[in-house]
């Protein structure tokens, strides 16, 4: 018996090292050839999230965590990062999309919005604040018999 190494595995070794190679080095984001940024991104002093917000009969608005919403909506603020640079109509879509989910794990809601929050930690004094400036990217209506 050989104690030899196969060519095969040495070849399988050889492709894997260069591909976990071409990630960092190239700039490539596709998994499991990534530069590993979820792990290494500096963070900043500011962030801007994406919310939803439910709008009841006397305006009263009330975020939404879309944990609260079917599995098939969890990732909604990804599509909704998008929103600023869409039309309008493509807003309203979104919207409109979201607003059923919304109505059924809050019901009463007449509204949704959805809303870009830009936060800002703040240190004041030995305290560490965020400040929130939320602005709403699009409003749509509750279809009838939601809820």
């Amino acid at each position: 018996m050989s104690d030899r190494v196969p060519t095969s595995a040495r070849l399988f070794v050889g492709v894997l090292l260069v591909l976990l190679l071409v990630g960092p080095c190239g700039g490539v984001e596709a998994w499991p050839v990534t530069r590993w940024r979820l792990f290494s991104a500096n963070r900043q002093a500011t962030d801007t999230r994406w919310l939803v917000q439910s709008v009841g009969a006397d305006g009263s608005a009330s975020t939404v965590s879309l944990e609260e919403l079917p599995l098939g909506y969890r990732h909604a603020e990804w599509p909704m990062a998008d929103l600023p640079r869409k039309s309008e109509a493509r807003r309203q879509q979104v919207c409109e999309a979201l607003a059923p989910a919304v109505a059924d794990a809050r019901p009463g809601t007449r509204k949704v919005a959805l809303v870009k929050d830009e936060q800002e930690l703040v240190q004041r004094g030995s305290d560490w604040q965020v400040i929130h400036r939320v602005t709403a990217v699009t409003t749509c209506d509750v279809p009838e018999g939601s809820s």
